[in-house]
């Protein structure tokens, strides 16, 4: 899969289902073990596509066009990120696990690095020393509060 075919993707998911995942490895929306993010400080852009930012001068392009370029150049920001993560993660034995996420909250789309761990104990410990508010759990497809 291309990575153009990737965000694409994402930004799909991302509206429909409010979030997305995609690991290093190339997993998509894990079902088991939990997402947490905090790996890095997110980043955010307004969900709906007409949003001020999203104005264009031009009356060709449409405001859709230019929340999904915005919502591609946030992903390529975060391809960059997790490209000089992996080394660090790799030392640490989480490379496997490190990953982009995307989630709506608060009319915001986030996006931010990940970590997919399948122990709850260990995720929920991470998350909070991340200063993370939830984690997602990937087999019930709903954010834990902490």
């Amino acid at each position: 899969m291309t990575l153009e075919h990737t965000i694409r993707g994402a930004y799909i998911d991302t509206l429909l289902d409010g979030g997305f995942t995609r690991l290093l490895d190339g997993t998509t929306n894990p079902t088991e073990g939990y997402i947490v993010g905090g790996v890095t400080e997110p980043t955010t852009m307004p969900e709906d596509e007409y949003h001020p930012d999203f104005r264009s001068r031009y009356e060709r392009t449409s405001r859709a066009i230019n929340h999904y370029a915005k919502f591609k150049e946030l992903w390529e920001k975060y391809d960059v990120l997790l490209d000089e993560h992996k080394d660090t993660y790799r030392m640490h034995k989480f490379v496997a696990g490190l990953g982009i996420g995307t989630w709506i909250h608060d009319g915001q789309i986030y996006f931010d690095l990940v970590q997919h761990l399948y122990n709850l104990e260990i995720a929920t410990r991470e998350a909070k020393q991340r200063g993370e508010i939830a984690i997602y759990d990937c087999k019930n497809q709903k954010d834990l509060l902490l």
